[in-house]
């Protein structure tokens, strides 16, 4: 083999190789959900696409069809579980104008991604620290869990939340 084809055919390999695991945001030949396997690069990947369109762009309606399957998982008390009922609820009270997401922590480990962030609403007094939890079924965000925190007014410890 002459070394000119041998370098190609090495390029080539490489180059078909290395997009195995690659993941491409909208790509909707690959559909997240209903869930396919994915890699745990490519759940980061879905992750940080979700945190941009969800919290970044406040494009809820788009990113929970895009992340999450119609029979979603909700452990809110205040929500019922359900996509559409995510989507009725982040479409009719949460704004941009009215509400304010700024990420502390990310962070995805065994199926399960954290994402930890201020939550500032028009007319609280204080901004809520919060903790969404979901678990990753391959490429779909299948279940949900929130911990939210708010400073008292007569809070015994002086340290901030943030």
């Amino acid at each position: 083999m002459r070394p000119f084809s041998a370098l190609t055919l090495g390029f080539a390999a490489l180059a078909s190789a290395g997009s195995g695991g690659y993941y491409v945001a909208n790509n909707k030949a690959l559909p997240n959900c209903p869930p396919r396997p994915a890699s745990p690069a490519e759940q980061l990947a879905i992750l940080d696409d979700f945190v941009q369109k969800f919290y970044v762009e406040y494009n809820f309606t788009g990113s929970l069809l895009e992340h999450v399957p119609e029979d979603y998982i909700q452990h809110n008390p205040h929500l019922l579980s359900g996509r559409q009922n995510a989507i009725d609820f982040f479409s009719t009270i949460v704004t941009a104008e009215t509400s304010n997401f700024t990420i502390i922590h990310k962070a995805f480990e065994d199926n399960t991604a954290y994402i930890h962030y201020r939550s500032e609403s028009t007319g609280a007094a204080e901004p809520s620290a919060v903790v969404d939890i979901f678990r990753f079924d391959g490429s779909c965000m299948v279940e949900h869990w929130d911990v939210i925190q708010e400073r008292p007014a007569n809070a015994t410890n002086p340290l901030a939340l943030f």
